[in-house]
């Protein structure tokens, strides 16, 4: 599997913000995310999606 890392690129915080929908322990770690970054939440969670399906493998179930 690739050894590619998710780059996020720092930013001046922005005023505007919407909801994600996830378990809390996950928000918990996008929070410091977005408090280190100051990337809203909304682009890190699209940054992390379009990652994920340019390096998702599939594999057939046992």
């Amino acid at each position: 599997m690739s050894k590619e890392k998710l780059i996020l690129t720092k930013e001046d915080e922005s005023k505007a913000s919407m909801p994600v929908f996830i378990d809390a322990d996950l928000h918990e770690k996008l929070l410091e995310l977005k408090k280190e970054t100051k990337i809203p939440l909304r682009r890190i969670v699209e940054k992390m999606i379009r990652f994920s399906i340019d390096n998702v493998v599939i594999e057939e179930s046992e």
